[in-house]
């Protein structure tokens, strides 16, 4: 009875496989996991709009208002519109720049009539900072000077 004291080749094998594929799940969940946490943590929001705080200055003598953006979210230039009751232009072209850019706290555009925008603005005009971004299909109002009711 030799083969209760003896080992056969085939019970090696079979812990050896068992330990790979223990070896293998665990992997397999650990990254998993790892991709997950990422995932909900660490991406960023493309889904919402962006926050962010302007300022309107009505200059009387050039018919212009100059526009600051003051704080929060950086926010690509072509994503920015700055509207009136008749006249639109984006932030990219107000501003001068041959590319988009992000418009960041500090940044500042003049609209009139000498600029991309096009018509003077007067003290009892409207104009909106107007946030569009096509790719998540998302629209909003981020700032608006309603003339000398704003002041």
């Amino acid at each position: 009875m030799e083969l209760s004291g003896t080992r056969s080749n085939t019970d090696e094998r079979g812990v050896s496989e068992m330990t790979a594929v223990a070896t293998l799940v665990g992997l397999a969940v650990v990254l998993v996991l790892g991709i997950g946490i990422n995932v909900f943590l660490f991406a960023p929001d493309a889904g919402g709009e962006p926050e962010a705080e302007f300022t309107f200055r009505h200059i009387e003598q050039t018919s212009a208002l100059i526009i600051t953006h003051e704080d929060g979210d950086s926010i690509p230039s072509g994503d920015l519109y700055v509207e009136g009751e008749d006249k639109s232009a984006s932030w990219t072209a107000l501003a001068g720049w041959e590319d988009v850019q992000p418009v960041e706290p500090g940044d500042v555009v003049q609209v009139g009539e000498g600029g991309a925008y096009g018509a003077p603005v007067g003290p009892n005009d409207r104009v909106s900072v107007i946030w569009r971004n096509e790719s998540v299909n998302g629209s909003a109002t981020l700032a608006q000077w309603n003339g000398d009711a704003s002041r």
